[in-house]
C-alpha cells in the first residue's frame, strides 16, 4: 500500500514487508527473529466472549468481543480492554449465503467504525479450505495486504504500510471459526474459487 493503513496504531505500520510468526495452540504471534510481539489472555473466547490481545510488555491492544458462541454472526474488536461502544475499532462479519462462494471457501467482510452502514465492506478476508490459507484485501479491490498459509500454525506475511496489528487480530477471529473444506480435493472447484476472487466476484 502508498499510504500507511492504520487501524489500531501507526506504530504497526512498517514501510517493508512484516513476516509473522501466530502459534494458534498459545495465542501469541511471533517475528522473523522469534521474538514475542503479542499474546492473548485465552486461545478461546472465554465464557464472556471476550478476548484481550496484549503486546509483549503487556499493554493490552484490542478486545475481541463476540455477541454470540457461533462466530458465523460477527465480532467486533474494540481499542484496549474497553468493549464500549466509543472504543469500537471495527467488526467481522461471515457472508453466510451467496451463490457466487464456491464450496470451500469463506468470506468475511470487515468494517470500520466510521462505516455503519456497511454499504461497502473497507477489507475482506478470503478463507480456503478449513483454514489451509487466506488472503486479505483492501475493500472489494484487488488490492492485497496480507496473506496467511496454515502449516501447524499461521505464517504470515503482512504488506509494507498495513498495520499488521490489525492483521493478528483478524487472524484470531479466522483460527476460532468453523470452516468447510469441502473443495480440497477438487481442483477444478479450487480454480474456479480463485478465478472468481481475481474477477473481484465474490
Amino acid at each position: 500500500m502508498a499510504n500507511p493503513v492504520s487501524i489500531i496504531n501507526p506504530s504497526y505500520c512498517s514501510p517493508h514487508p512484516i513476516t509473522l510468526q501466530i502459534n494458534t495452540e498459545k495465542g501469541a504471534t511471533y517475528n522473523e527473529n522469534d521474538d514475542r510481539l503479542f499474546y492473548t489472555d485465552d486461545t478461546f473466547f472465554t465464557l464472556h466472549n471476550r478476548r484481550v490481545l496484549y503486546d509483549d510488555a503487556e499493554n493490552p491492544i484490542v478486545t475481541l468481543y463476540n455477541k454470540i458462541v457461533s462466530l458465523h454472526g460477527r465480532c467486533k474488536v474494540f481499542r484496549g480492554e474497553s468493549t464500549d461502544s466509543s472504543k469500537l475499532l471495527f467488526w467481522v462479519k461471515e457472508v453466510k449465503e451467496s451463490s457466487k462462494i464456491p464450496p470451500g471457501i469463506t468470506k468475511l467482510n470487515v468494517f470500520l467504525a466510521k462505516n455503519p452502514d456497511e454499504n461497502k465492506s473497507d477489507f475482506r478476508v478470503i478463507i480456503f479450505g478449513s483454514k489451509r490459507s487466506c488472503t486479505v484485501y483492501a475493500g472489494e479491490s484487488p488490492n492485497i495486504v496480507a496473506k496467511m498459509e496454515n502449516n501447524g500454525g499461521f505464517n504470515v506475511v503482512v504488506n509494507p504500510n498495513v498495520d499488521y496489528a490489525f492483521i493478528v487480530a483478524l487472524l484470531m477471529i479466522v483460527n476460532d471459526m468453523d470452516c468447510s473444506d469441502e473443495s480440497k480435493n477438487n481442483s477444478r472447484d479450487s480454480a474456479i474459487g480463485i478465478g472468481m476472487i481475481t474477477a473481484l466476484s465474490i
